[in-house]
């Protein structure tokens, strides 16, 4: 039996492949529960003031627009979930990375509305919540492999909840 781990601390290096720590040092210690809940509101209030013409522009340097980004939002949101869903309730299958730009690609950014792509954003989350909510204490140091390295279900959790922060970060400065 693994032994009973707090998800609302922060997940040890051995816990996650170090190019995952660019999201799991953007959150903050504690918050990581906190967090999870709130960017929900966050996400809603901040792009309820943008355009759907302001966030089809590109932003040099940049090569995504605002909707891109969103869009890519959604797409880890979904597969870093999988990923916690799969090795949390002890399916620990190796899964497989993703190409984001794949993703970017097949998507029909143009005649999405902003609005609706926060919404499904908003979706994803509250899904993932109820979800982790159904963890028990010693499935969050279950391990996995995704994307060809060794993964814990709470290293999933703090990148859900980084990957939103460093995203956001960006934007925030693209539109200010």
């Amino acid at each position: 039996m693994n032994p009973s781990i707090d998800p609302s601390q922060r997940p040890a290096a051995d816990e996650y492949f170090e190019y995952y720590n660019t999201y799991i040092k953007l959150v903050p210690d504690g918050q990581c529960m906190t967090l999870l809940d709130s960017q929900i509101d966050f996400l809603r209030q901040y792009f309820s003031n943008v355009s759907d013409e302001a966030a089809s522009i590109t932003h040099p340097p940049y090569t995504w627009t605002i909707k891109q980004v969103v869009g890519h939002l959604i797409d880890t949101e979904r597969i870093f979930a999988e990923r916690l869903h799969h090795f949390a309730f002890g399916d620990l299958q190796p899964l497989p990375g993703m190409d984001q730009n794949v993703y970017i690609q097949n998507c029909d950014f143009q005649g999405a509305k902003l609005a609706d792509l926060v919404d499904e954003m908003i979706l994803c989350r509250r899904a993932n919540i109820l979800m982790i909510k159904r963890i028990g204490a010693n499935a969050w140091s279950n391990r996995g492999v995704a994307s060809d390295h060794l993964v814990s279900a709470r290293a999933l959790l703090w990148m859900l909840v980084g990957h939103v922060i460093h995203h956001m970060t960006i934007v925030q400065k693209r539109l200010s």
